[in-house]
């Protein structure tokens, strides 16, 4: 596979990751105040199987392409780059496992508390503009390779 393709695929998990927080953080959360204490953590857990099927497809492959691209990009500012948007990966993940899978946990079997959904809504605020940065990152990644791939074809 050539690195242009790489960093193609790469940048297409990372979009359908935006694709899939925003949506998260734009609908389903605020939504979650719209469902009545009684139906609120069976709510809960439908989103978090339903949800955990995009992810499973995803997410590995967000993660996968992105260190096969550090791995493969040479050495210079691009991997740089690309080191730091995975560092960014790594920090949203970590993030994921430590406060919002517990968090979502809390949800459920925890009693409704208006409180509880407001601060899981403004604390992902985190993920989704990590994932965004990422993005960002990974576009210019996509065509600085592009425009690296024209020089050599070029010449």
């Amino acid at each position: 596979m050539t690195l242009q393709r790489l960093s193609l695929l790469h940048l297409a998990a990372t979009a359908a990751m935006i694709g899939l927080m925003t949506m998260v953080q734009l609908v389903v959360y605020p939504q979650y105040d719209l469902v009545g204490p009684a139906d609120f953590a069976g709510y809960v857990s439908s989103h978090g199987q339903k949800i955990g099927v995009p992810l499973v497809l995803f997410a590995p492959a967000e993660v996968l392409l992105a260190l096969f691209l550090w791995l493969r990009l040479p050495t210079g500012r691009t991997k740089a780059v690309a080191f730091a948007a995975g560092a960014i990966l790594a920090g949203a993940w970590v993030a994921t496992m430590a406060w919002y899978g517990p968090f979502h946990g809390r949800l459920i079997n925890d009693p409704y508390d208006p409180a509880n959904i407001d601060l899981l809504e403004s604390t992902n605020w985190f993920r989704t503009i990590a994932w965004w940065l990422r993005g960002a990152l990974a576009i210019w990644i996509a065509d600085r390779v592009a425009q690296e791939s024209h020089l050599g074809a070029a010449t």
